[in-house]
């Protein structure tokens, strides 16, 4: 394999990553808020995060860590928020 498929086939690589990101921050917004969800977005920017081709754009790595500490907040909101559900529904 040259050096411009591997360019492209790393591209192609990115591109899936931010198209699955951006369907999973569509199913959360649209009004599926669960851990789950949030978690796989904190996954998926990860990956973003750690892309070879992120490596190299220090605007998109700034995007991504921004996008990333939004995410794991969101998540960590809606643990907590199940863990109080939980409590109240056994004191109950």
């Amino acid at each position: 394999m040259d050096e411009a498929e591997t360019t492209a086939g790393s591209q192609a690589e990115l591109t899936r990553l931010h198209a699955t990101t951006c369907l999973l921050m569509t199913q959360f917004i649209s009004g599926r808020h669960c851990p789950k969800l949030s978690q796989q977005i904190v996954s998926q920017l990860g990956h973003l995060l750690s892309h070879p081709q992120s490596q190299t754009r220090s605007e998109s790595r700034e995007l991504y860590q921004q996008l990333l500490m939004h995410w794991q907040g969101v998540t960590q909101q809606l643990i907590d928020l199940k863990q109080q559900q939980r409590q109240t529904a056994v004191y109950h």
